[in-house]
């Protein structure tokens, strides 16, 4: 049995402890999200810095939004220490389930994944929300997303950045979406 609330406050302790590192670092982190592989194998956590999106665009620039935004483009990113203990249990998992979890006939995912999946998501969200109340004296403006790449839609991205970001922002973020999505 997988262990949902571990999982969720091994994030929210992950993300908390991977955010003060970089602050560390760099002054001037305005984005932290946290990245679910859609076969729900690993995590990963993501930041940019206002400089490195400065060398990469201009707010003036026709794709200033998508170096904002797309975490690809980011320039921090940890899957290491804490991440990687997270993805271990639950890659582990996905393995022992694999039977249940994949049709052996089509390799297509079946409804015990995703029901898994859906669980994932609600505590990856939920964690996050956590993570926004426990960092946002020290970190007021700092962005939170959530990503799954090549699964979450637009919409849905939009809808939960607006759950734990301030409204200006979550304004810009969906007018936007479609330059990063």
């Amino acid at each position: 049995m997988f262990d949902y609330k571990k999982f969720e406050t091994d994030i929210v302790t992950a993300m908390k402890d991977t955010l003060n590192k970089w602050a560390g670092e760099y002054d001037d982190i305005y984005i932290l999200s946290l990245d679910c592989a859609r076969d729900m194998t690993s995590i990963g956590f993501m930041a940019n810095t206002e400089q490195h999106l400065n060398e990469e665009s201009d707010a003036d620039d026709e794709d200033y939004w998508y170096y904002k935004y797309c975490e690809e483009e980011w320039e921090l990113f940890e899957a290491d220490g804490m991440a990687s203990e997270i993805s271990s249990y639950m890659n582990q998992y996905i393995e022992e389930n694999d039977a249940c979890f994949t049709n052996p006939e089509t390799f297509a995912f079946t409804e015990d994944f995703d029901e898994h999946c859906d669980k994932i998501i609600k505590i990856c969200e939920k964690a996050i929300q956590r993570l926004r109340q426990s960092v946002s004296q020290d970190f007021p403006e700092l962005l939170l997303a959530f990503n799954i790449r090549e699964y979450l839609d637009a919409e849905e991205r939009a809808k939960f950045f607006a759950t734990v970001n301030n409204k200006e922002a979550a304004q810009e973020y969906a007018e936007h979406i479609e330059d990063f999505n």
